[in-house]
């Protein structure tokens, strides 16, 4: 036969198996019924049993008379008792706290997070997942609204947050925002210009985009549109380009890239002074020496409202020095001489003063290697001019 203190002890179990179950009424049937064992520990188990009673009667009516009974060892139920009137699936059970979240919600908030941070380049927060959990819970609305507090989240895109700080709202969602990155890396990819951006992923690249994004912004084709123009006098160009480029305007290589994306340069600004590198440049390969100012109404005629590139000028360039060293020849054995930008400004018919100056050498050329030395009975009879 049980002992007392097995028969309170089976009671407190299935005490608390019951409120286990969610059935606080049995859980506290069940302690009561504990409690009315005289002896063993009475006053202790009574203390538990009240705390049962309490949460099945948590607005304060007080313990369930209908499991009293005046001879305690009637009321102690055996195994398998169910209180009168009661069944767990019809009983109204008592609010209860709150369950926490169970290991599989933990599990699928915890794969909703890393493949967040995977999408958003963040892996970095990888190791904290865990612990994030912990404290924002497995709400997925929740978890994105937390994770936007964070400074790693800000640091990733501030290209964005500054966008919406200034009310724009043409990049409405990370997703979007990312796909833009993709795009502006193609671009400096494309014209061999990746070096700007700095290695993919890294916190340089972050915010380089960033400011084209944010500070600048620019849109993806006017990136690409002012990129191209870098390329022509940066990467893809003759060394002799990229000196004109600095001696004319005091821009290095290195500078040009932020120079075009500066959205105070306008892009007729910076196709003028790119054109005027080039024709600098491919001038200074022809043996040509032409300064800014030149170079610049060159590649306005030349080029017009297009791009220039090197090798479509080249033969021009190359007339015109032929004609600037047969005619600077002249020019020098009659004490005087002539400048590759007046040659140039002639042959291009730029400049009037240009072409009378070059052509009197040429004829005084001619004249030489014809036996006549250009002077005239005519010009004699009309003695000098003052």
């Amino acid at each position: 036969m049980a002992t007392k203190a097995e028969r309170v002890a089976e009671r407190l179990r299935l005490a608390e198996q019951e409120a286990a179950r969610g059935n606080a009424a049995g859980a506290a049937a069940y302690a009561q019924a504990a409690a009315n064992i005289r002896g063993s520990g009475q006053a202790k188990v009574q203390a538990v049993a009240d705390q049962y009673a309490a949460a099945a009667d948590p607005f304060g009516g007080g313990r369930p008379q209908e499991f009293y009974s005046s001879t305690p060892e009637a009321a102690a139920p055996g195994p398998g008792f169910t209180a009168p009137g009661f069944t767990p699936q019809t009983e109204q059970a008592a609010p209860a706290e709150p369950a926490g979240p169970t290991p599989a919600e933990r599990a699928a908030a915890s794969a909703f997070l890393r493949n967040i941070l995977r999408q958003y380049g963040m892996e970095g927060m990888m190791g904290q997942v865990d612990s994030l959990i912990q404290q924002w819970g497995t709400q997925g609305e929740v978890i994105v609204e937390k994770l936007r507090d964070t400074g790693e989240y800000r640091q990733r895109f501030k290209g964005l947050i500054t966008l919406r700080e200034k009310g724009i709202t043409d990049i409405p969602t990370e997703g979007d925002y990312i796909r833009y990155e993709s795009s502006y890396r193609k671009i400096f990819r494309d014209n061999n210009l990746q070096s700007y951006l700095g290695e993919a992923g890294s916190q340089q690249e972050i915010d380089k985009i960033a400011a084209l994004v944010g500070d600048f912004s620019l849109s993806v084709d006017e990136v690409e549109e002012r990129v191209i123009d870098a390329r022509r006098v940066v990467a893809d160009t003759l060394p002799e380009v990229r000196e004109s480029l600095e001696r004319f305007y005091d821009i290095t290589p290195d500078l040009m890239v932020e120079f075009v994306l500066d959205p105070e340069n306008t892009s007729e600004t910076i196709q003028r002074r790119a054109n005027a590198a080039i024709v600098g440049g491919y001038a200074e390969r022809a043996g040509l020496e032409f300064g800014a100012g030149v170079s610049e109404r060159i590649g306005a005629f030349l080029g017009g409202e297009r791009d220039i590139q090197g090798t479509q000028i080249e033969p021009q360039l190359t007339e015109i020095a032929d004609i600037q060293r047969s005619t600077q020849r002249l020019a020098e054995i009659e004490q005087g001489d002539l400048s590759a930008e007046t040659s140039a400004l002639s042959a291009l018919n730029l400049d009037e003063g240009a072409r009378r100056r070059v052509r009197t050498l040429q004829s005084r050329e001619r004249a030489r290697f014809s036996g006549r030395s250009g002077i005239t009975t005519g010009s004699l009879s009309e003695g000098p001019s003052i």
